[in-house]
């Protein structure tokens, strides 16, 4: 006699399945504009990234996972927002949710990501608010307040994304003479 089959698989097929599919639609989310929590996490290559060392510049962090495809589709519009807007103040730092150190580096080599990569901790994902599903961004400002969180990638959201760096990054402009 055979045992009957566990639930256990359909359910985490369904689970994963959802999760995926949450991660294909963009959806922009309220900035609370508070100050975005720093943080010191490692690089594949042994550096550390400290968020207070990019004060003054307009940073999109980027949760993400070479498992996730709307992740991926992301990557290149990044390095092209970095090529555009990099010498005016821009960066992008990669908050990799990757355990597998092998499958990432190989990732970052392969699609030639020209900015940060670290490798977030619980801590980190949590003081940004769980990361609630992946792609997720949050963009700061030169005062290192959030303005915007994206959840999912959509072209729609990343020209979104673009308008508001280009205005964070005029911003800094804005300030009257003798102030």
């Amino acid at each position: 006699m055979t045992p009957p089959r566990s639930p256990r698989p359909a359910r985490l097929w369904a689970f994963a399945l959802a999760f995926a599919l949450a991660g294909c639609f963009g959806g922009e989310t309220t900035p609370d504009l508070r100050k975005a929590p720093d943080f010191t996490l490692p690089t594949i290559d042994g550096r550390q990234v400290r968020l207070a060392d990019y004060s003054g510049q307009v940073v999109l962090l980027h949760f993400w996972a070479t498992w996730c495809p709307p992740c991926r589709a992301a990557i290149p519009h990044e390095i092209k927002l970095v090529e555009r807007f990099g010498r005016q103040g821009f960066v992008v730092i990669g908050m990799s949710l990757d355990r597998n150190r092998e499958d990432l580096v190989r990732f970052l080599e392969r699609e030639k990501v020209s900015y940060p990569v670290v490798v977030v901790d619980d801590p980190t994902r949590q003081a940004y608010g769980g990361v609630p599903t992946v792609p997720y961004s949050v963009l700061i400002d030169r005062h290192g307040s959030i303005r915007r969180k994206e959840l999912g990638f959509s072209l729609e959201g990343m020209a979104a994304t673009e308008k508001m760096i280009k205005t964070l990054l005029d911003e800094v402009y804005k300030i009257p003479l003798g102030a």
